[in-house]
């Protein structure tokens, strides 16, 4: 409406006023983001209720501290750092005794690399199957060398023409050649079809890859067995000395456990939910003064500095909201990887295997409806900007009546609030008691001695009884909440908003014919739905946090806290991690290729043919023996057209496009002499499923093998080119090199790249002090001083990351696009399944057929467990999903752009 009444403008510069005001409320609300979750420590001294003494000003932090915090420096960070550079220390100072280089002679370099790519960063349960892995691995690449290089040499045998001379005899064959080169083909793609199906084999499969390379590119000069096997043992001896040195380092300096990451996320898990509820406070708050609840708030008062201020403080505590959601799903999902290993893990210590699987089943519980809140920020978003909300007065109503209606609104808001405030207050100490009695934060001075007269009817954390304390507090607030939403709405005639039933609902008029009465029903409709979800979400997150409470209380009245005691896995949970590593999930958690097997149901609910098995739009079902065969062998060519196949006939062209080096006549020395072997290894493990990656991967590895090359330099002429002083020069450069993994894991492979050029140009230069240059050249490796060696490497690993980036995109890309497009519709597929799911579980639910919930078999079993399938698989292709965003920027694309916001903006709505 043009022209305004003076009420409504006077109603106007009150609202606008009153927004303005609450922009300048108490310091509280202006916090940032990561003052979500405060400090665990500041938390609980809270709860004392002391009051606070004269604070003196703060004392100046010195430099050194500054610095440190500016760094990010952390106990994560530290083991992150120290324990790759103890490792490659440790492997690069016993090489110069010259007892031990006898032994590995011109691979000793290569024990520092294996002892830096066996990860010894990891937790003990991932590391242990890492390690097993990699010993296998590397014990069935010393056995694939040792035939292809017998092979090899049995064929120059055969076609080397008796008497010939020694020239003849030990030089070139073309025949052990094509051998060499027949079984590393075979080997590089096995090795990188495995890797691609299945990434628990990513880390061992590039010990693997670089095992072969190098045992299949200097196959071919090979003359004799005796010589073949004294090679094979020098290499594999310097595979398993690293591996053994990372593994003690691993588990003998700061060692770190899977069950200890485990609970150290659980307790980061709950302090995030205690930062989202405070978060949701806050939204609340600024919640009265968005257009939901003051509809007189018009475009062009929101345009003034006043307006601008108040949009910017919506819009920093709706995005706060989002980020605590977005990373409470984060973290649930690392939860779910790192359980697998916490359940299977041995230790001395509290928890069993079923406590840490019930323990992550309570915090997935809590995981979906507070995650669920943040959904608040949209619906509320979504209402002002699909101009569903009015901007004007209804007509029929009085200005005065509007301007009363909303001050009432606004009363309800602040009931609201209040109401949010000590509920958000009552689950914050009830988190706060479960981290106590779970003992994962110390308990608090005199937090469980019980003051009858100070305390009354309320618990504190840590007091005994305080579940049944918060079950009577969430009944109440139930109780509460819907009586007095119910009065409210019938004290103002607002009756068709709590119809319960389909009779009663009236039939809404048509867009022309909206009577004033029934427009203030619908506003009045879907205000109050809005804070009935945000009620219902608050309720269900106070049942999931009870039970938590519940379990926490139990385990300490049972003894499971108060004693000690050796914990082993069960054969069962054995079996499962062998089968699942074998089927091809690496962490054996829930197997997710069987989404579509039935569900047996033997009661008389109708659930459609939502859990059938997926029906087969090109065959029948078998009807005899020979087309169950049949069904077996399509097995196979649906083997040899799956992604990993592809992906591994790539890497094998790619790298054989350099390889083949090694093989012909006239660049085999060329190949030995220039150490092109490292191009090839590079181009194996650095080759990407998809381009955008590839395009990252190519920029990052090629900065940091510069960088690389530069700290080469730097650490060897900055002492002088002393032996004890390199090393001790090297500890800090690769500690370096770890600091920027542990801060930028997106480029963990760039890194590890640079780090590797730094130890292969620096091992080598030490090793050939320890060995003498003839024995360091006796494989037809010329020797280069550092100045030149260093170059050489930059140009075989620069080379190595073109060549397989080139074969990463032809010829045909694998784009990120694509990608994206195919998690999409997997996800979506995954929504329906979920729907369906919850669809037949309210239908059980409602005929009482769900059966007995403790029993696996029960029909609410089953349903339960596909429910919970289904979204951890969502989960993670929520994260993969979003992962694939983040790298569309360096897809290389052709013709129009990609639409990234609308994918993104459909990957937002799959995640609400």
């Amino acid at each position: 409406m043009s022209n305004q009444s003076p009420q409504v403008e006077k109603a106007e510069d009150e609202n606008l006023a009153a927004i303005s005001a609450s922009t300048e409320g108490p310091p509280s609300l202006e916090k940032k983001v990561s003052d979500i979750a405060p400090p665990l420590s500041r938390d609980i001294n809270a709860q004392d209720g002391s009051p606070a003494g004269p604070t003196s000003a703060p004392k100046q932090p010195s430099v050194l501290q500054r610095a440190w915090k500016a760094l990010g420096i952390n106990p994560t960070t530290i083991m992150i750092m120290v324990k790759p550079a103890v490792a490659s220390t440790i492997a690069m100072a016993i090489f110069q005794s010259h007892d031990v280089a006898k032994h590995y002679l011109n691979f000793g370099y290569l024990i520092i690399i294996v002892s830096i790519t066996t990860v010894p960063i990891l937790p003990r349960g991932k590391f242990i199957m890492n390690l097993l892995i990699s010993v296998l691995l590397t014990c069935l690449a010393g056995g694939m060398v040792a035939l292809g290089q017998w092979s090899a040499i049995k064929a120059r045998e055969h076609t080397t023409p008796a008497g010939a001379s020694p020239a003849v005899a030990l030089g070139y064959n073309s025949s052990a050649s094509v051998v060499n080169a027949i079984f590393f083909m075979v080997n590089i793609f096995g090795i990188s079809v495995l890797r691609a199906a299945r990434p628990a084999f990513s880390i061992p499969g590039i010990q693997y890859t670089v095992f072969i390379c190098v045992g299949f590119g200097y196959g071919p000069q090979e003359p004799t067995v005796f010589i073949s096997h004294r090679f094979i043992k020098e290499l594999l001896y310097s595979f398993l000395t690293g591996q053994a040195i990372s593994a003690g380092v691993c588990l003998l300096v700061i060692p770190v456990s899977s069950r200890k990451v485990f609970f150290a996320e659980t307790t980061g898990f709950l302090q995030m939910c205690r930062g989202l509820l405070k978060a949701q406070m806050r939204f609340v708050r600024v919640l009265e003064h968005s257009k939901l609840c003051n509809p007189l708030v018009r475009k062009e008062h929101l345009e003034t500095e006043e307006g601008r201020a108040v949009l910017k403080t919506f819009k920093e505590k709706a995005q706060a909201l989002k980020a605590a959601s977005a990373g409470i799903l984060g973290l649930g999902a690392k939860l779910r990887d790192d359980v697998v290993f916490a359940r299977r893990e041995s230790a001395y210590g509290h928890f069993r295997e079923t406590d840490i699987t019930e323990l992550h089943q309570l915090l997935r519980r809590i995981m979906i409806p507070i995650s669920g809140l943040a959904t608040i920020v949209e619906i509320s978003e979504g209402m002002q900007e699909d101009g569903s909300m009015p901007d004007y007065v209804p007509e029929g109503v009085s200005d005065a009546d509007f301007h009363t209606e909303r001050k009432e609104w606004l009363g309800m808001i602040a009931a609201v609030m209040v109401t949010f405030e000590n509920m958000v207050q009552i689950l914050d100490d009830s988190i706060l008691h479960i981290l106590i009695l779970l003992q994962f934060v110390p308990t608090p001075k005199n937090g469980s001695a019980a003051d009858v007269e100070k305390d009354g009817d309320t618990r504190r954390p840590g007091q005994e009884g305080y579940g049944d304390y918060l079950d009577q507090r969430i009944k109440d607030f139930r109780k509460t909440r819907t009586t007095e939403l119910k009065q409210w709405a019938n004290d103002r005639g607002l009756n068709s908003v709590f119809q319960t039933t389909l009779k009663n609902a009236s039939v809404p008029p048509s867009l022309h014919k909206t009577t004033s009465a029934t427009s203030r029903d619908i506003l009045a409709s879907k205000r109050l739905h809005i804070i009935m979800f945000m009620e219902y979400l608050l309720w269900s997150v106070s049942l999931a946090i009870l039970a938590l409470v519940r379990f926490a209380e139990l385990k300490a009245h049972d003894g499971t806290l108060t004693t000690s005691r050796f914990i082993f896995p069960k054969l069962r949970t054995l079996i499962k991690w062998f089968q699942g590593l074998v089927a091809g999930d690496p962490d054996s958690g829930p197997n997710f290729n069987n989404l579509d097997e039935p569900v047996e149901l033997v009661e008389t609910v109708y659930l459609g043919s939502s859990f059938d098995a997926p029906k087969d739009p090109e065959h029948l079902p078998p009807k005899n023996r020979w087309q169950r065969w049949g069904n077996y062998l399509r097995l196979v060519p649906k083997f040899l057209g799956s992604e990993p196949v592809r992906f591994g006939v790539r890497v094998t062209i790619g790298v054989m496009s350099i390889m083949i080096l090694a093989y012909l006549k006239n660049t085999h020395k060329f190949f030995i002499q220039q150490r092109v072997v490292w191009a090839v290894v590079m181009t194996a493990i650095g080759m990407s499923p998809t381009s955008g990656s590839a395009v990252f991967n190519l920029l990052g590895n090629l900065t940091f093998t510069l960088f690389g090359m530069i700290g080469a330099f730097i650490n060897w002429y900055i002492v002088d080119q002393k032996t004890a002083g390199v090393i001790v020069i090297f500890f800090f450069f690769m500690m370096f090199y770890f600091y920027f993994c542990a801060k930028f894991p997106r480029f963990l492979v760039a890194i590890v790249a640079g780090a590797l050029t730094h130890v292969l140009v620096i091992g080598y230069q030490l090793q050939v002090r320890v060995l003498g240059i003839k024995q360091a050249t006796a494989t037809g490796q010329p020797y280069y001083p550092l100045y030149e060696l260093a170059p050489y490497r930059l140009l075989t690993v620069g080379a190595g990351v073109l060549v397989g980036y080139i074969f990463t995109i032809f010829p045909v890309p694998m784009t990120e696009a694509s990608i994206l497009r195919r998690d999409l519709g997997l996800s979506l597929f995954l929504l329906s399944k979920y729907l369906s799911a919850i669809t037949a579980t309210v239908d059980m639910r409602l005929q009482d057929k769900s059966g007995d919930m403790s029993l696996k078999t029960s029909q609410g079993r089953r349903l339960e467990k596909l429910r919970h399938k289904v979204l951890e698989r969502q989960v993670q292709l929520l994260g993969s999903m979003r992962t694939n965003l983040g790298f569309l920027p360096w897809d290389l694309r052709l013709g129009g752009e990609f639409p990234t916001e609308t994918y993104r903006g459909v990957v937002d709505e799959v995640q609400k």
